[in-house]
């Protein structure tokens, strides 16, 4: 986190491999102004290199995976245990119904696993019909199909001061992806349009898109 004419600024870690700005988006300069990031300038070797010389035994834990707040439980029999069932139809892009599912709420944009559908060949989860419970399934040859260039997101927060119009920013949809090049194109209120230079798979609605220039994250919001 830097300062800089009377704004924070917050930054990717040096540790691009664990870096959570990503989750951070909705944080405002009153809430970063009681915030410390004391290890955001250390990779995580460099961490458990100084854990050992401490004598501290985490130095040697293992790094945490999925749901770590929930125990040793994977995600989809977390959801089960607190949302019901309620089974609905799978249907092929071109329009037969291919199967059956317990529910769209369990399943994600881009999702290949879990899918119970006739047949070997591997379908991928390219649209989600909440209101109805159908989910729309493709092929890998047509999944680019339902590739989107252009983004919309509302709630917006932006953390010092909100991005220009057709300026070149980098951003991610989804934790861990690999920042992709923009363009905010639209700004309206609390919502607005990004436009990619390459198409983006997976394009998940309630997911956030955040923003970056350089280092400095400075923002995002809520994808619909």
């Amino acid at each position: 986190m830097s300062e800089r004419a009377h704004f924070l600024k917050l930054l990717q870690a040096k540790d691009k491999n664990k870096d959570q700005s990503y989750f951070l988006w909705t944080l405002t300069q009153g809430q970063l102004k009681h915030c410390l990031f004391p290890i955001g300038d250390y990779t995580k070797p460099e961490i458990r290199q100084m854990a050992r010389k401490f004598g501290l035994h985490v130095a040697e834990k293992k790094d945490s995976q999925g749901l770590c707040f929930v125990g040793n439980i994977d995600f989809a029999s977390f959801l089960r245990k607190i949302i019901p069932k309620k089974e609905g139809e799978i249907r092929a892009s071109y329009g037969k119904v291919i199967g059956k599912h317990d529910g769209s709420h369990f399943y994600t944009i881009g999702q290949r696993h879990g899918l119970r559908v006739s047949g070997k060949t591997p379908y991928y989860v390219v649209e989600k019909d909440l209101k109805n419970n159908i989910l729309t399934v493709a092929e890998k040859k047509d999944e680019k199909k339902f590739y989107k260039k252009e983004v919309i997101i509302n709630e917006t927060n932006w953390i010092s001061n909100a991005p220009a119009l057709n300026k070149k920013y980098s951003a991610r949809i989804r934790y861990r992806q690999l920042l992709q090049e923009c363009r905010l194109v639209v700004i309206s209120g609390n919502s607005a349009t990004f436009h990619f230079n390459t198409p983006q798979r997976a394009v998940t609605s309630g997911q956030s898109l955040v923003l970056y220039s350089g280092r400095q994250m400075l923002g995002g919001g809520v994808i619909i």
